[in-house]
């Protein structure tokens, strides 16, 4: 059974998928610290890397940081997504160009969290600028799409 056949709308199914990888780097974060300390504080967790900073190797803080950066760039893009979702399945706009765009998102996101976390040169950091732009052109075609749409 393919997944298209189990969850026939899959943009909706998208939603929760998109938050889920926008909170992946938070746990990515907490993982790294405990790696390298030993210890959470989750009686305190928002200000962990700045207490711990100088018991993790510097490699390993950049590292937390750069998930810590993927994590909050993840939820400031969610809404964005969301709207073009919705607005494209409200206006009815074609279900394959939804699936497309939606599905695109999802995988530029788990790349850009990829290349986010592990990056350590302009090179890298500039391949991710454009895997997020290209995330945020897919929510540009959602909305469009559905300005472009009578209903």
């Amino acid at each position: 059974m393919s997944i298209l056949a189990a969850y026939p709308n899959l943009p909706l199914l998208s939603l929760p998928v998109a938050a889920g990888i926008a909170y992946a780097p938070h746990f990515i974060r907490a993982l790294i610290v405990i790696n390298a300390t030993k210890r959470w504080n989750n009686v305190s967790p928002r200000g962990q890397l700045e207490k711990v900073e100088t018991r993790m190797t510097k490699a390993a803080w950049a590292m937390a940081k750069r998930a810590e950066g993927a994590h909050m760039n993840g939820l400031e893009t969610l809404p964005v997504f969301y709207g073009a979702v919705l607005a494209a399945l409200h206006a009815g706009v074609d279900k394959d160009t939804v699936n497309f765009y939606s599905g695109f998102f999802v995988i530029s996101r788990v790349i850009f969290n990829i290349v986010y976390i592990l990056n350590t040169n302009q090179i890298t950091a500039l391949t991710r600028t454009g895997i997020w732009s290209a995330g945020m052109i897919a929510c540009l075609k959602l909305f469009l799409a559905a300005a472009a749409t009578k209903y």
